[in-house]
């Protein structure tokens, strides 16, 4: 599955638990798996942990084997399939929190509303000089959100890397560089913490919406997130970000089923 082209190996574990480990991840996210065809996340579903029906617990590893806490485009291509299985409204809980989820199906691409945790934000950091102050976030998983006028692609290539384990982020952080394109619309590019450039990060939108709110670069409500995968600013390849600070943070964008596949681990 995708999400915005944020490539996923969803694996069904609700009926026969398995336990992955890292090495398993690497293998099934390295795009020469001929099964796989490679991914930046695998996204395993368990059973719930809680009482509620219905329910799934997502588990989340990137690309290079990490267990991490959240994906925001991931919950929204968990969600429409769930969703194919006759739950449009579905609870799913993850090591960052728990998400409330709503989905439209239509043929093999859905739009999926999810309501996120509430952000965190932390104290300004000075990461390089040569950079404006990095806003901290965190959206059950940690950010650094950056406003700049300039290339957000470049930036995000050639210094995501080195920030992604800056001292100001004890346990890594997903990188992100937004520029401001129009009123309440934001280009958005990210270096993502153990899988590298993407084409769309969605904890990673809902980071940078909330920053811009937060810095007064936006005004609270709809916020309009471009990533890498909108190449031509269309209306349509976006997440928009509904923030009202202390009231809901609701991330709504698209995900698409691509194929099934069989593999032995």
């Amino acid at each position: 599955m995708n999400g915005l082209g944020n490539a996923f190996v969803v694996i069904d574990a609700r009926t026969h638990s398995f336990a992955l480990t890292g090495d398993d991840a690497r293998a099934l996210a390295n795009a020469a798996n001929s099964a796989t065809k490679g991914c930046d996340q695998v996204l395993i579903l368990h059973p719930s942990r809680k009482a509620d029906e219905p329910a799934v617990f997502m588990q989340i590893f990137n690309a290079d084997g990490g267990e991490v806490e959240a994906c925001g485009n991931g919950a929204r291509a968990v969600a429409s399939f769930l969703a194919r299985e006759g739950h449009p409204q579905v609870t799913l809980e993850t090591l960052g929190g728990t998400l409330q989820c709503s989905t439209q199906l239509d043929a093999d691409m859905a739009q999926v509303s999810i309501q996120m945790p509430l952000p965190i934000f932390g104290a300004p950091e000075t990461l390089r000089a040569d950079l404006p102050d990095a806003v901290p976030v965190n959206m059950g998983n940690p950010h650094g959100v950056l406003f700049v006028d300039t290339d957000t692609k470049a930036l995000a290539s050639d210094i995501g890397p080195a920030l992604e384990t800056h001292a100001a982020f004890p346990d890594g952080a997903n990188i992100n560089f937004a520029r401001l394109a129009a009123p309440q619309t934001l280009r958005l590019d990210t270096w993502e913490r153990g899988a590298g450039l993407t084409l769309a990060c969605g904890t990673g939108a809902c980071a940078s919406a909330a920053a811009a709110v937060h810095s007064q670069v936006c005004a609270p409500g709809a916020i309009t997130v471009r990533p890498p995968f909108n190449q031509d600013d269309n209306a349509h390849d976006v997440m928009v970000i509904d923030y009202q600070p202390d009231t809901h943070l609701i991330m709504t964008g698209p995900a698409q089923f691509e194929f099934d596949g069989e593999l032995t681990l």
